[in-house]
């Protein structure tokens, strides 16, 4: 069985460790000055090294070389620990072991001397899961262990962990790889590997790594399984449910030209067409993200091609900024709502609605032509209203009773003639003219129904029947 791609090329020395340049110099130092701390705390996101590190700091501690900073990874115990076999290397993992009894355990173990090496090194991975009566139980141990033991504590929530276990350790925060440390480092496995993998397609894993070596490591490898001799971009867009960057575009212009049709189609071909509806959400907000980075001025931080940059930049060019922060805003949210949505598109097709007009201003009219109308349905005015009752009058006021039973039964005659005349007057052009009226009231009572009618329009009226026309089947059914 093949070795896994991220552990194939886990970094060896400090040298191998990728975009954390500030926590290997300063352990480098350290060593070369023979200043190496008791206890040390790697926080920062998945797959940036932490473990990594903190394993080649336990050879650089015990190798048997002049240079302890730069570890031989030949001599016996670089070896060993290279293959997993050295018992002076306790790895724990909190998650598992978070009980106060499992760190007694360890407490009690600490004293005893190394068996091979010169230090005993733990390294406790996501120690952020340990209760709070382990940490208590760790505290002392922590401070004050024997001189033969170094602590390693890995996390990514330091926000958990307690400021007595922080104040006992000197931390290091590893960040974030960029887009080009991470493009760079899966263009070497790939070269190291004999494996032929087109620019784009580099890319794009690069970004859904967001961030990790780990995740776009992982992801290299998975592609590796597909057996063709070029992992192409459509590869990759199919492993990972991916959008088209033609589709992305799309979408994106429909909403600086305010045509929610356009993006709506946009939206169902793509999920129709299998990509993922939330991946779909982050690549809009990441797009979304380069126009706005481009309108205010800030396009050098932006890592895309020439042709990508030139469209950014004409979209920046006729679309508002409180427009784009709004988009954003909205696609971020319904990327969060698509988890518990019973439909796959209808939070996408709500922000892409909400994101072609601003609050409280009515969609431009347009015209439904005949050859786009799917289906239509009836919908009948509201019956007439009844005049309101008023309260039974006193007895002993039976000239005033009188007065206002006659102006009751005036004002009721009047209002069942004003609604009569209404409706007679009623007529295609005036329906069409205060649509958007009742589209606005319509929200009030149900949002979801008022965002499918905002891709409709009034197309026949007869006697007290609206006839609606749709522009798809799709939100026909759903309404």
């Amino acid at each position: 069985m093949s070795r896994a791609l991220y552990l194939k090329y886990r970094p060896q020395n400090f040298d191998e460790v990728q975009g954390q340049d500030h926590v290997t110099s300063t352990l480098k130092n350290a060593l070369a000055l023979n200043r190496v701390a008791h206890a040390y705390l790697f926080t920062g996101p998945r797959g940036t090294g932490k473990t990594s590190t903190a394993r080649i700091l336990a050879k650089a501690v015990n190798c048997v070389s002049t240079t302890k900073e730069h570890p031989c990874n030949e001599c016996v115990i670089c070896r060993a620990i290279n293959e997993e076999r050295l018992m002076d290397l306790i790895e724990i993992d909190a998650a598992s072991n978070t009980g106060v009894d499992d760190i007694r355990e360890l407490r009690d173990k600490i004293d005893f001397k190394p068996s091979e090496a010169k230090y005993k090194v733990y390294i406790v991975d996501e120690v952020h899961m340990l209760s709070t009566s382990a940490f208590n139980a760790l505290l002392k141990t922590l401070e004050e262990p024997p001189p033969h033991v170094i602590f390693v504590l890995a996390t990514t929530e330091p926000n958990k962990i307690p400021a007595t276990i922080t104040s006992r350790c000197q931390r290091f925060d590893f960040r974030r790889a960029t887009l080009q440390e991470l493009i760079g480092q899966l263009s070497e496995i790939a070269h190291r590997e004999n494996l032929r993998v087109e620019p784009a397609a580099i890319d794009l894993i690069a970004r859904q790594a967001t961030g990790s070596f780990r995740d776009g490591t992982s992801l290299l490898d998975q592609l590796m399984a597909f057996g063709s001799d070029v992992i192409t971009l459509t590869q990759v867009q199919g492993l990972l449910g991916a959008a088209s960057h033609e589709t992305i575009r799309e979408i994106v212009t429909s909403i600086v030209e305010a045509h929610a049709g356009r993006g709506i189609g946009a939206i169902g071909n793509a999920v129709d067409g299998g990509v993922d509806p939330r991946q779909l959400a982050r690549e809009i907000v990441d797009y979304l993200r380069g126009v706005m980075l481009f309108q205010s001025s800030s396009g050098a931080a932006l890592s895309a091609t020439a042709e990508t940059q030139s469209e950014m930049t004409a979209l920046a060019e006729t679309i508002s900024a409180e427009q784009i922060v709004r988009a954003i805003r909205l696609f971020n949210q319904a990327a969060f709502e698509l988890r518990g949505s019973a439909s796959p598109t209808l939070p996408l097709e709500m922000a892409l609605v909400e994101s072609t007009f601003q609050p409280g201003a009515p969609l431009p009219a347009r015209a439904v032509p005949a050859r786009k109308v799917e289906r239509v349905e009836s919908m009948p005015l509201p019956p007439k209203p009844r005049a309101k009752e008023e309260p039974a009058p006193r007895a002993t006021a039976n000239t005033r009773t009188k007065k206002a039973e006659r102006e009751t039964d005036g004002a009721t005659d009047t209002s069942n003639t004003s609604v009569e005349a209404a409706i007679d007057a009623l007529t295609l052009p005036s329906v069409e003219q205060q649509w958007q009226t009742v589209l606005t009231r319509l929200r009030l009572v149900n949002k979801s129904i008022q965002a499918l009618l905002l891709d409709a329009q009034p197309v026949a009226l007869d006697g007290n029947l609206i006839t609606i026309g749709f522009f798809y089947e799709l939100h026909k059914t759903r309404v």
